[in-house]
């Protein structure tokens, strides 16, 4: 029993103290976000001005505004009415966003047979799905799917 709670308050810890990636066997909820290496950014749940639903994405850290600086959102047609049952995660070579009934709402829709290894939220903003241990070269990422925002360092237009 002492194991298993020292290995989620370890997975509580790894996620509120500033990792910048998921893996697999993890996913975030609730109020738990991942956070750029540098700081600059942040991925989690968060509200929209006075709505009572949730979305999930990306934000400046360092802005102290409330609500937050967001760059961009991956559901910002299907947002959640609750973040607490809601997941963000790794599932069958995609990132997808599992609302409250477990029904995917969001996904990244990648047709791969491997099995993603991470996701990472770079200094720049970028939101990254990597295949394999070694592989740098993203097979998603966020900056290829543009909201509202522009960052530096993201395309304009398919060819950028």
């Amino acid at each position: 029993m002492g194991i298993l709670l020292l290995l989620c308050f370890s997975l509580i810890i790894s996620f509120s103290s500033g990792a910048d990636t998921i893996y697999a066997n993890q996913f975030l909820s609730g109020n738990q976000t991942i956070i750029s290496k540098d700081g600059n950014f942040e991925l989690g749940f968060f509200k929209a001005g006075n709505s009572s639903n949730y979305y999930i994405g990306i934000w400046y850290k360092k802005v102290p505004f409330n609500p937050p600086t967001v760059v961009w959102v991956a559901n910002r047609e299907t947002p959640i009415s609750d973040r607490f049952s809601s997941k963000f995660k790794l599932k069958d070579g995609n990132l997808v966003l599992l609302n409250e009934s477990n029904t995917p709402i969001w996904s990244t829709n990648m047709i791969s047979t491997a099995t993603p290894a991470s996701v990472v939220l770079h200094d720049d903003g970028n939101l990254v799905l990597l295949y394999g241990s070694s592989s740098s070269t993203p097979i998603w990422q966020s900056f290829d799917h543009p909201t509202h925002t522009f960052l530096p360092g993201s395309k304009l237009g398919l060819l950028g």
